[in-house]
């Protein structure tokens, strides 16, 4: 089988940190690898490896000849002041290197003997080919029309924004479409956390593209349905090496546990083996034995702690332990009749009615921008609705986690964070017990919060929602920035948690898990559906709610572009559907719509 990378025996390090360690891996064209592994297991530093970035301190990194490679880094190393047009129109890094040799060749043109040169012929050729191949890749480097554009949700107005003045969620798709741009004409596409910030119906499409894509694809990410989906073999780092596994990632879990309960029974096994024959070999020197006894026992122990060690067990990941208390179980939690929010003219959604009774557990879905968040601060009151009510039932106390995390103060110390829960201040006994089931222990306790990665403030804010007792659960986006193994953490206590709980999330996997009901935001309507996300997602009545081949009139509220077309929709406009409208414009419409770009129009 033809190999696109091979990696043998390769080392990296960071001064006096070793990150990866006689690390070996094989990568075969189409191959669709989930790279898997806990944040600073190495994952970035191979992914820069692949990518060319890095050269290996030791070992073999063979790639195959001319190897094309286009890379979505989760940290953009992209000026802030890179206007997105240039950005998106920028050439590929192929291109890049035949510039650089069309530059080399014409300053050998300019030379006096240069004709005279024995080469000089198949340097000519060589320009001419290149100028050819350059106008081929710099037409694959522009993503400045393409229309990936509409499937992600890009508006006009941002291609005329400079990168750092985009949210995290406009930048991401903005680097995504560079990268699946060039996707189709690459040996080798690299994405790391390529779905972040972005929709269900988004990270479905992303799915599908990939899946029908020829390139070999390396992708880490925190949504365990798209590793399911997308692949066909799991990488891991883990002791500082590259463990490959068969199948999608559902099958790495069960392969890593039955390897891992093998390992430690042989360990088990050969400690007791090594002991015994130990004992052997002190009771024939007690009765002065024959040496040749105790030499071929010696023999015998050498070749047995030999063969013992078959690799490294897996890493056994702790984990923090989370449990939600709840109060007394109200029957009737909250009622919600004709409510109405907007801002600045615009409807975020209107005539929301919702019944939620104990137990409940519901999943509020839709895509961005739709108002999901809006909605659950009308619910919880933070907001004030246009129009209707909110009627909580007695007895129901509310607990609300933001996702943006607002209430943790930048400048306090983790241990004073959490002792402002309560009045007066717990003692440190119940402080640091607290953060310890959160895995910050130590001096961690003493760090600040403004120096917390993205996951560990999830965490702390996790650790201060559930110190108090509440029977209705309000939470956004609560998995944001964990990784899989404290995803699952938070959606298991969430399933034994006996109250009731309303969630916004994108993430499949959880929502499945946790929920027995679907909240929709579509077309500025509420629909509420049985089941879990699966069982909805999949329901005729969800289906025609969203209206993916929906028919009319829509009205033309803000300018916007059809990027497949390179149509522009001017307002006051109207566009007539059909149903048979393609899925990038289908997809378009229904961001359009979420942005409040357009209106149906009754």
């Amino acid at each position: 089988m033809q190999v696109l990378v091979r990696a043998d025996a390769v080392s990296k390090s960071y001064g006096s940190t070793h990150v990866l360690r006689d690390a070996s891996f094989v990568l075969h064209p189409g191959d669709k690898v989930a790279l898997v592994g806990p944040n600073g297991s190495g994952k970035t530093t191979l992914f820069k490896l692949l990518a060319g970035q890095l050269k290996p301190d030791l070992g073999e990194f063979e790639t195959k000849p001319d190897l094309r490679v286009a890379y979505l880094p989760q940290v953009p190393d992209v000026p802030p002041e890179t206007p997105v047009s240039e950005l998106l129109s920028a050439p590929t890094a192929r291109a890049e290197k035949m510039e650089a040799e069309v530059a080399a060749l014409e300053a050998w043109m300019a030379e006096p003997d240069a004709w005279d040169q024995p080469d000089a012929q198949d340097k000519m050729a060589r320009y001419s080919d290149l100028q050819t191949q350059l106008a081929t890749e710099r037409a694959k480097g522009d993503a400045s029309g393409n229309p990936l554009l509409n499937h992600l949700g890009l508006p006009e107005d941002v291609m005329e924004a400079k990168f750092g003045d985009l949210s995290g969620g406009e930048r991401s798709k903005v680097l995504l479409c560079k990268a699946l741009s060039a996707a189709k004409d690459t040996d080798l596409l690299l994405l790391d956390e390529p779905t972040n910030h972005m929709d269900i119906q988004t990270v479905e499409f992303i799915e599908q593209y990939l899946l029908d894509l020829d390139a070999t694809v390396v992708l880490a990410a925190h949504d365990e349905y798209l590793m399911d989906n997308v692949a066909t073999r799991v990488f891991e780092v883990d002791h500082r090496r590259v463990f490959a596994y068969q199948g999608d990632y559902t099958a790495y879990q069960g392969q890593r546990e039955a390897m891992a309960k093998a390992l430690q029974a042989k360990k088990r096994r050969d400690f007791h083996e090594v002991r015994r024959q130990l004992s052997i070999i002190e009771e024939l020197k007690k009765r002065n034995r024959f040496d040749s006894q105790v030499k071929s026992r010696k023999t015998r122990l050498a070749r047995q702690q030999q063969g013992a060690d078959e690799g490294p067990i897996p890493t056994r990941r702790k984990g923090f332990r989370l449990l939600f208390e709840t109060d007394a179980l109200p029957r009737e939690v909250m009622e919600v009749d004709g409510l109405s929010k907007g801002f600045d003219g615009r409807t975020l959604f209107k005539d929301a009615a919702l019944e939620v009774e104990g137990g409940d557990k519901i999943g509020i879905i839709g895509p961005n921008g739709c108002g999901k968040s809006t909605l659950i601060k009308c619910l919880i009151g933070q907001l004030a609705p246009d129009e209707g009510e909110v009627k909580l039932g007695k007895n129901v106390r509310v607990g609300y986690f933001d996702q943006h995390h607002e209430t943790l103060d930048p400048e306090r110390e983790l241990i004073d964070e959490v002792r402002t829960l309560r009045d007066p201040p717990p003692p440190d006994e119940w402080t640091r017990g607290l953060l310890g089931r959160f895995r910050f222990v130590g001096d961690d306790v003493f760090k600040k919060v403004k120096q917390l990665s993205g996951g560990e403030r999830a965490r702390l804010a996790l650790a201060k929602f559930i110190a108090d007792k509440h029977n209705l659960l309000v939470l956004d986006e609560p998995t944001n920035h964990l990784d899989l193994e404290s995803q699952q953490i938070v959606a298991g206590a969430l399933q034994e948690y006996e109250g009731t709980i309303l969630v916004v999330s994108h993430d499949r996997a959880f929502l499945d898990r946790v929920c027995n009901k679907i909240a929709v935001i579509a077309h500025k309507r509420l629909g509420v559906f049985q089941g879990n996300f699966s069982e909805a997602w999949t329901s005729k009545q969800l289906t025609r709610f969203v209206g993916t081949g929906v028919q009319g009139r829509l009205k033309v509220v803000k300018a916007f572009r059809d990027w497949e077309k390179d149509h522009k929709y001017h307002a006051g406009q109207r566009i007539e559907l059909t149903g048979m409208e393609t899925q990038a414009f289908r997809r378009m419409l229904r961001q359009a719509e979420a942005n409040g770009w357009v209106e149906v129009e009754e």
